[in-house]
């Protein structure tokens, strides 16, 4: 029939490759097609129908068509569309298309497909023969092509098997593999096995099967989705990841079914010869898609596992905040392949962003990221808002202002998340990467950013409350210790923990009339506001009642009825009062329920200031008409008296105590003095250092301590000179 003179133009270049052409009406088509002989003898024949004949369909039954040796093309315009949609009725799909009448430049590709398809249907066709006539002959069968060729094992296996010819081609494979791959016969036979997969994946699966290059094999066995032709049904669309298995056998390869699902195969190769010496390539296909995706979704929450948990050692460890938001950056930059990573921490007074921490990669911080005000740029508008922003197309983003700093580092993601708690804006996280951040990684920055938000609520609540108990402390402690003639005073005094404690521990010194100075130390039972209300009272009880009569007979019943008085805690003290009018000085001393002072004599000697038990009282504020016995010794240049609390024997768990003849041993060993060396100051630095030592983290009290060390008197004089450098708190 008459295909047009254009469309014989475009098919004229078929001559070359041994196909003849020839432009016929309908008549003469189907004289030509009657002369060849019966259906399925004929020659391979393709006929292309023009898109003037007025009935198509009608012509093809005629024409007899058979799969072994005709195909035919429609070339369609708008008025004949809808007639030839009933083509596919008379003649399989794959032998069968239709072509816009405008696009006549694809007809000689589509014809060459077409013939193709007649020559693999005619192979299959006499391999069945072949077949066929040796089941009849009585002789060995052959193997049939499709998924019969590989035997009733190989057929019924749960793992897909396929067999290709050295160009990668399919010949035969195995009821699993046809479900694997929607393989049918006779149109998968032929095809390329990389026609079923990406075309990102096709040269890397055909240098792992050993095969030759993707365009050593002829046109895309997928067809032209563009000409309209219903070649074939391969689904080519999609990503292919290549990569290892779970079992770590073999690679794997990605492709997308027809119903748009994710399918993972495990492909494992191995050269084979068939019985006719020709070599053939065995490929085993095993879905591992469940797999995969578990071992993904397991590989995605360790590694959220890991940020969450990096971050939460670095927000709660014990460092300065900025030293800790600095280690929880790095781990963002670290496992979220991020170029740069930073938190902002808002000034609520000046309502201005500061830069804290940051985490650079391969890049440099713009100038102006280090203070960003609230509402402006896309931090601040972050923080105002109090929404994150996340985006991967960061350069143009009109979101984004920093556009100049974003295409100079060529950031393409970013992810800011404001710090949030209580309602309460804390600053702004953000990380920014040159490629899309993984989501697993984007969905744990909102639980990072909670996180860091606590941290840096909690530290400021911590500096409050440092803040707080160091002015509730303060008051409890003289700011400097006097000195008097003859007598140096040294004193040191830690708290137990971090400091946000009020401690319980106490000692004071301040002088009285007639050249006499009273020193105590004590310890109230409890820690906080509590027994600073109590130390307040018993340091002022002690003021004033050593300002009538110092003696401890009248001074410690006084303190006592006045803790009774305030129904309070009860509290245990050493007070001394000492005449320093002439040499040696006089020390005049009673406890209340409080360890022995130790005296160490300038000879060496060291020993209990109270020696015998009979020498104490009871604590303070807990029985009525207790007795306070004094006692009095010589302080002499060299003699020095130390006033503890019992943290430094009583300080760690019940197992690790000590003894105060322990810490008679370490104040020994803290003589003989060196050049310039004070011996107050010796005496307390060391048994502090000793405790610490000792303790270390286990501490489990407060610790003071009060050191008086007689001196030889400079010229006599007996001013109240005070110093500041001896009290000082640890």
């Amino acid at each position: 029939m008459r295909a047009g003179a254009e469309a014989g133009a475009r098919l004229s270049g078929l001559a070359e490759t041994g196909v003849e052409v020839v432009d016929v009406s309908a008549e003469q088509a189907l004289d030509l097609l009657r002369a060849e002989g019966p259906p399925g003898g004929r020659r391979p024949t393709l006929v292309v129908l023009g898109a003037e004949l007025p009935a198509p369909v009608g012509l093809v039954h005629a024409l007899r068509p058979d799969p072994r040796d005709l195909a035919v093309v429609v070339l369609t315009t708008p008025h004949n569309r809808e007639r030839a949609a009933a083509l596919p009725l008379l003649l399989p799909a794959r032998l069968a298309g239709t072509l816009p009448h405008d696009r006549l430049d694809d007809l000689p590709d589509l014809a060459r497909r077409l013939m193709e398809q007649i020559d693999r249907e005619r192979a299959y066709a006499a391999t069945q023969a072949a077949v066929q006539h040796a089941l009849t002959s009585g002789g060995p069968a052959l193997r049939q092509p499709g998924r019969h060729l590989l035997g009733a094992i190989l057929g019924q296996a749960l793992t897909g098997a396929l067999l290709l010819d050295p160009g990668l081609r399919l010949v035969a494979w195995n009821h699993r593999a046809a479900g694997l791959l929607g393989l049918e016969e006779p149109g998968s036979i032929g095809r390329p096995l990389d026609g079923w997969f990406p075309a990102d994946a096709r040269e890397r699966l055909r240098s792992y099967l050993g095969g030759p290059p993707a365009d050593a094999t002829g046109p895309d066995p997928a067809g032209d989705p563009a000409a309209g032709i219903p070649v074939t049904g391969i689904p080519v669309t999609g990503t292919s990841v290549t990569g290892t298995d779970p079992a770590g056998t073999g690679p794997v390869f990605t492709r997308v079914t027809g119903d748009n699902a994710e399918q993972v195969l495990r492909l494992s190769p191995q050269p084979v010869t068939d019985p006719g010496g020709a070599e053939q390539i065995l490929v085993l296909a095993e879905d591992v898609t469940e797999a995969v995706q578990s071992r993904r979704a397991l590989a995605e929450r360790t590694g959220q596992a890991l940020i969450s948990g990096e971050v939460a050692a670095a927000v709660t460890a014990a460092e300065p905040l900025e030293r800790r938001l600095r280690r929880c950056v790095q781990a963002l930059v670290g496992h979220l392949d991020g170029a740069v990573a930073a938190v902002w921490i808002l000034d609520p007074p000046t309502g201005t962003l500061r830069l804290t921490a940051d985490a650079v990669r391969d890049a440099a911080l713009d100038d102006g990221c280090a203070r960003v005000r609230l509402g402006e740029s896309t931090i601040g508008r972050i923080a105002a808002g109090r929404l994150p922003y996340v985006t991967s197309e960061a350069i143009g983003d009109p979101h984004i202002e920093e556009q100049d700093w974003v295409r100079r580092e060529s950031l393409t993601s970013f992810a800011g998340y404001p710090l949030v708690i209580q309602g309460q804006v804390m600053g702004v996280l953000a990380v920014l990467a040159r490629r899309r951040l993984p989501d697993t990684g984007v969905r744990a920055l909102a639980g990072i950013a909670d996180q860091i938000a606590v941290a840096v609520h909690r530290d400021r609540l911590l500096e409050r409350l440092s803040a707080t108990a160091d002015a509730l402390q303060r008051p409890l402690l003289p700011p400097r210790l006097p000195e008097p003639p003859g007598v140096e005073l040294a004193a040191r005094y830690r708290p137990y923990g971090d400091g946000l404690q009020i401690g319980g521990d106490f000692y004071d010194a301040f002088p009285l009339p007639g050249e006499r100075w009273a020193v105590a130390l004590g310890d109230v039972c409890g820690k906080g506001p509590a027994a600073a209300a109590v130390t307040g009272l018993v340091r002022h009880t002690l003021w004033a009642a050593a300002q009538q009569d110092p003696d401890p007979g009248h001074v410690l019943p006084l303190v006592h009825r006045a803790l009774r008085r305030e129904n309070s805690p009860f509290c245990t003290l050493v007070y001394a009062v000492m005449d320093c009018s002439a040499e040696p000085v006089r020390v005049r001393l009673a406890c209340a329920g409080h360890p022995s002072p130790i005296l160490r004599r300038a000879g060496g000697a060291v020993t209990m200031a109270l020696e015998d038990l009979d020498g104490y009282g009871p604590a303070l504020g807990l029985f009525d008409g207790a007795r306070y016995p004094e006692h009095s010794l010589d302080l002499r240049p060299g003699d020095g008296l130390v006033l503890y609390t019992d943290g430094f024997v009583e300080g760690g768990a019940s197992h690790r105590q000590r003894r105060p003849d322990d810490l008679a041993a370490t104040l020994a060993a803290c003589l003989p003095l060196e050049p310039g060396d004070r011996p107050a100051d010796r005496i307390v630095e060391a048994l502090m250092a000793d405790a610490l030592s000792r303790w270390g983290g286990g501490l489990r009290d407060d610790l003071a301590v009060l050191a008086l060390a007689a001196v030889p008197r400079a010229g006599g004089g007996q001013a109240d000179r005070a110093r500041t450098a001896s009290s000082a708190v640890s």
